[in-house]
């Protein structure tokens, strides 16, 4: 039996400026692979208008171009939009998308004898030379790719997860949610780690009860409150009902988690220092990484510098109360260890 998998990637994140005649280029085989269905969303800022018809993105060898002529007044400039492309070949058709609201859809008429063909070429994006086509002037960013069709009600989520987005600064208070498993980064009351007497940690652990963390900077580092944090930088993070640090340490002496027997993960009530700093890194599906701020909804790793950088981790494994256990281990590429962040008010 075959199962479809629905995956998607963010080729492109924070925005980028380019000119008419410039392009990004992804290859196929970067891209998740596509059946009979796929949908691409971006948002985009023009800063003139084209004498013709202008190239978004382009992909395979076929020179026609499908997308919308007319909205209203138009695309104003410099103006942010969200766009939105489906298509389908079980429903033979494509619809486009402008700030959620559907606008336009083109369909095949001829259903039994003609279908959507889904190529294996690169995708261009500001097409620019490759085909000798005018790409648009402005600025693109959060270019998302899916195997799978959108309903209109997913492109309006998608819609509304980019035009929400708030950046997160030093002294922000946040929530962290386990990708994988859908429980928040917290702390136990009832369970220490017993670190030779008289240190006594709480242990983290992942529950579903959302505790509040401040992002500060890292330890004997000074930073202004307010400043957007920037990502591969090293940070901190405090317990906001405790006032303790996350903290981490080498698995010396029998220092492990109960289950995993992986390095454990506390909160240190002490003065801080390099074992309460953490390394902070943004998901990319294609690049891995990306560089820039550190925005609410992002999905992050979190890799403990004092311990050479494993990364932040749990996984569906349940300790005597329901919750799970939290650890570092990996090098950051499983879902295990991916988290997204949460502004909270």
């Amino acid at each position: 039996m075959k199962f479809a998998v629905k995956e998607w990637t963010e080729l492109i994140s924070d925005p980028i400026s380019l000119g008419e005649w410039d392009q990004r280029i992804f290859k196929h085989d970067d891209l998740p692979a596509v059946k009979d269905k796929l949908s691409i969303t971006l948002r985009l800022k023009l800063r003139r208008h084209g004498s013709s018809w202008i190239t978004i993105f382009h992909k395979g060898n076929w020179n026609y171009s499908v997308g919308f002529s007319s909205i209203g007044d138009g695309l104003i400039l410099n103006k942010w939009y969200h766009i939105a492309y489906t298509i389908s070949d079980p429903e033979k058709r494509l619809d486009v998308y402008i700030n959620g609201e559907w606008i336009e859809f083109y369909c095949i008429q001829d259903v039994r004898n003609q279908r959507v063909i889904f190529n294996d070429g690169p995708l261009y994006m500001y097409i620019g030379s490759a085909f000798n086509w005018i790409g648009f002037d402005g600025e693109i960013s959060n270019v998302r790719y899916f195997n799978w069709r959108l309903s209109a009600e997913k492109v309006m989520e998608d819609f509304l997860d980019e035009s929400q987005k708030k950046p997160i600064v030093y002294e922000s208070k946040i929530a962290l949610v386990h990708i994988s498993t859908g429980k928040y980064l917290s702390a136990t009351n009832e369970i220490k780690y017993e670190l030779g007497s008289p240190n006594k940690h709480h242990m983290v652990i992942c529950s579903s009860e959302k505790d509040v963390w401040s992002i500060i900077g890292a330890s004997g580092r000074s930073v202004n409150v307010g400043d957007p944090v920037s990502l591969n930088n090293t940070i901190g993070l405090k317990h906001h009902a405790t006032g303790c640090y996350l903290h981490s340490h080498d698995t010396t002496h029998g220092r492990v988690t109960p289950i995993s027997r992986q390095q454990q993960v506390t909160l240190s009530p002490d003065e801080r220092n390099s074992e309460d700093d953490w390394l902070i890194r943004r998901y990319n599906q294609t690049t891995s990484y990306e560089t820039c701020h550190l925005m609410s909804g992002d999905i992050i790793g979190l890799f403990h510098v004092k311990t050479n950088k494993p990364a932040l981790y749990s996984y569906n494994v349940l300790l005597g109360d329901g919750s799970q256990e939290v650890s570092c281990s990996g090098d950051g590429s499983e879902s295990n260890n991916k988290w997204r962040i949460e502004l909270i008010n």
